[in-house]
């Protein structure tokens, strides 16, 4: 699935425990994924793939005739069906790959992670001591012995480095910095894009940033009104 950037909140009794015994972070991170269960959607489809409406409008497609409007329509209509009874799960889905857990502890910024580090610090892989460069790529490391992360171990954050990295989120003019974005500039640090790199950002990869940038600030924001600590790592 490529890299894709985590952010989780712990508090400090947590990161305590997980100093201590860095192996137990990595086997918490294991066993806490939360797949949403898909027993009912995946009914749910398999009849509808397995129906004799699904079925004459496949065959007409494979004869190269274009399939009946009516048939059309109705399969629309039990497609929309399905989505609105799973609509819970499919919300869950999203979440475990993007954006803001359900439980709101865990944040995902999914592949556009580097490239928000890179708007934020103007630095693509090089460390950047300050808090907006500590507010994806900083932090100490909590050692992985096992090495179950592929890229690199994962990093913590104390409470006191929380609020500086909010404080500083807080007051950065992210979306000015995205208007300016260049990405002949960008490609020449070897950002990491979620796009292709050789071309410039599209109004929708530009709000996708900003949207990415709102759930880091305010994520940020609520650790720190907690007193929590944070961890950060790429899978």
């Amino acid at each position: 699935m490529g890299m894709e950037g985590k952010l989780r909140q712990v508090s400090e009794f947590e990161l305590a425990a997980y100093r201590k015994n860095p192996a137990k972070f990595y086997s918490d991170l294991i066993a806490v994924k939360e797949w949403p269960d898909l027993t009912k959607l995946n009914v749910a489809i398999r009849e509808l793939q397995n129906s004799p409406l699904f079925h004459r409008i496949r065959e007409r497609a494979l004869s190269g005739q274009p399939p009946i409007q009516e048939d059309l329509d109705q399969y629309r209509r039990q497609v929309e069906l399905v989505r609105g009874e799973n609509q819970g799960t499919l919300e869950e889905m999203h979440s475990a790959f993007m954006g803001l857990s359900k439980n709101g502890t865990q944040l995902s910024l999914y592949k556009d992670w580097h490239m928000v580090h890179y708007v934020l610090t103007g630095k693509s892989w090089e460390p950047v001591d300050s808090p907006l460069g500590m507010a994806i790529m900083g932090g100490t490391e909590l050692p992985d012995k096992q090495r179950v992360l592929g890229y690199g171990p994962a990093r913590y954050l104390t409470p006191s480095q929380v609020r500086d990295v909010a404080a500083a989120l807080g007051d950065f003019p992210f979306a000015e910095r995205v208007a300016a974005y260049d990405h002949l500039a960008a490609q020449a640090t070897k950002v990491y894009p979620p796009r292709n790199p050789n071309d410039p950002l599209a109004e929708d990869e530009k709000q996708a940033l900003i949207d990415y940038f709102k759930l880091l600030k305010d994520f940020y924001s609520d650790a720190s009104k907690k007193g929590n600590s944070m961890i950060l790592w790429v899978e």
